[in-house]
């Protein structure tokens, strides 16, 4: 399972492809990307809430029609604001497919479906936390030099993404512009 601080990075780089279309803002449309990319694991806290710890997390909201809805909801403001709340939430979902752990906690398909498709690629690591054992305890073991590092290392492969969709949306907009001389 990637952590909040993979998901934002994630998608602030899809924010910055984004605009290359559509001249949004950089700093709000990061902003707006990154938190809707990391939104889609408040499941969690909807679960914690209704007495059944994880018993939500990655079910609608980790679904091809959430990333529909949450699109359609962005689109009120303007088609821009519609593709990029499209394009941060969907990230999650990449990103969750491209989770170390194999089996991935994504309903693609919900609510047709409840089946979870294996990663297609194991490239964001796990990190160790104890579950299980309470929220107070999950969140203290994030501390444990261990745990810590793996969150890190995770972080660092969140930021490389950034930086390879920040540089693919450079070399768009300079390839627009040299056509358009």
């Amino acid at each position: 399972m990637a952590f909040p601080p993979a998901h934002f990075l994630v998608g602030a780089g899809m924010a910055e492809l984004v605009r290359v279309a559509s001249p949004l803002p950089r700093w709000r449309s990061w902003l707006i990307a990154g938190s809707l990319a990391a939104s889609p694991d408040l499941d969690i806290i909807l679960g914690l809430l209704l007495g059944r710890s994880g018993g939500y997390h990655g079910t609608f909201t980790h679904s091809a029609l959430a990333v529909i809805v949450v699109s359609l909801l962005g689109a009120v403001a303007g088609q821009g604001w519609g593709i990029l709340a499209g394009a941060g939430y969907g990230s999650h979902l990449l990103v969750d497919l491209l989770d170390d752990r194999g089996r991935t906690n994504v309903l693609l398909g919900w609510p047709l479906t409840l089946n979870q498709p294996d990663a297609i690629a194991r490239v964001f690591p796990t990190v160790p936390f104890q579950q299980g054992h309470g929220a107070v305890q999950a969140a203290l073991s994030l501390f444990e030099p261990h745990v810590f590092l793996a969150l890190l290392e995770q972080t660092l492969v969140g930021a490389i993404f950034f930086l390879v969709l920040f540089g693919w949306a450079r070399a768009l907009k300079t390839i627009a512009a040299w056509r358009g001389r």
